[in-house]
């Protein structure tokens, strides 16, 4: 067994959530997955039970998380049953080219994560890497600060998290993950499949007094609704979700990536994609203000964000339809 090891990272396509960043950021070794998400992860969701009294819409992106790769391959283990042998294992996995994806450890004691010493959340990651001379693991996940990057932990503090979880009688795992060898294609076919099903969303399909998730372009309809609540106080700012605007943002930068992707492959100009440029900007004009928000209160922006989020649908909603209209050979309106 060796004594040391780092894996490879490359900047995951979305990794708002460590779930998505755990799948996303290990294709160093096979890229051409990125297509996979390119040509199929899109769809933007999100629910309603903030609307009556929850405090987070829970967005997301549909097929985002590591466990929704079908080019992922995968090696399970409970840790029921790893007890003493969880860092053998760890390393073993290391060894043969696995990043080990760890889910359910108590962030309290894991040194230099989100949470640590501040709150016992059972929470995930990614280990990329260890070193058996200082007894250490490289961690891929949301440090102290809140920046998703890598940083060296002491393994003792792995362990910890485990046997917080075990008294408090839960069960986490680790799973090895690796790239398939299998190569993936840019479908631009594929890619206009799924915006149509994107843009086939509006308030009268998704109303606000059903229960289910909510899919597709009208996300934006419900997360001006959630600064709304935001607010008028329904929602308190000290339970705002600081994680709707980043994966707003995302979505955004993915969707220019794919058009430009669509325009190359069908011999397209590039009018489409350098007027969506414009959108991503506004996303991420947003998504500081929004941070800012949380940093230090100031519920003026609130309203500022909620007009400009759903301005921002509208372009992206015409755009959306002329890439449409031109790759299926009529004239852009």
């Amino acid at each position: 067994m060796k004594k040391k090891i780092e894996l490879p990272l490359i900047e995951p396509i979305y990794s708002t959530y460590q779930s998505q960043g755990a799948g996303a950021a290990i294709l160093f070794h096979n890229p051409t997955i990125r297509n996979w998400y390119l040509n199929e992860v899109l769809i933007l969701a999100c629910n309603r039970a903030f609307l009556k009294g929850h405090t987070t819409p829970c967005i997301r992106i549909m097929k985002s998380d590591w466990n929704d790769n079908p080019y992922l391959e995968t090696q399970m283990y409970s840790m029921e049953f790893l007890k003493g042998y969880v860092h053998y294992v760890i390393r073993n996995l290391l060894d043969a080219g696995y990043y080990v994806c760890f889910s359910g450890i108590d962030d309290y004691y894991m040194k230099g994560k989100s949470w640590y010493k501040e709150r016992h959340f059972y929470h995930d990651g990614v280990i990329c890497g260890y070193d058996q001379e200082n007894k250490t693991y490289c961690i891929y996940a949301y440090d102290e600060r809140w920046i998703y990057q890598k940083f060296w932990m002491p393994q003792r503090c792995f362990d910890n998290g485990r046997k917080s979880m075990l008294r408090d009688g839960r069960c986490g795992f680790i799973c090895g993950l690796k790239p398939k060898a299998e190569q993936v294609q840019f479908s631009a076919e594929v890619a206009r499949k799924k915006i149509e099903e994107y843009l086939d969303s509006t308030m009268e399909q998704y109303p606000e007094d059903e229960d289910n998730p909510v899919y597709g372009i009208v996300v934006h309809d419900y997360i001006a609704k959630y600064l709304g609540r935001l607010y008028d106080g329904s929602i308190p700012y000290a339970r705002m979700d600081r994680r709707v605007f980043r994966m707003i943002w995302e979505h955004k930068k993915a969707m220019l990536e794919r058009i430009r992707r669509m325009e190359t492959e069908l011999s397209m100009s590039s009018a489409i994609s350098t007027a969506y440029e414009s959108i991503v900007k506004e996303a991420d004009h947003m998504r500081m203000l929004y941070a800012s928000h949380h940093m230090k209160r100031r519920d003026s922006v609130l309203p500022t964000i909620q007009r400009r989020l759903l301005a921002m649908k509208e372009q992206e909603y015409g755009l959306l339809k002329k890439l449409l209209q031109t790759q299926e050979g009529g004239e852009p309106k």
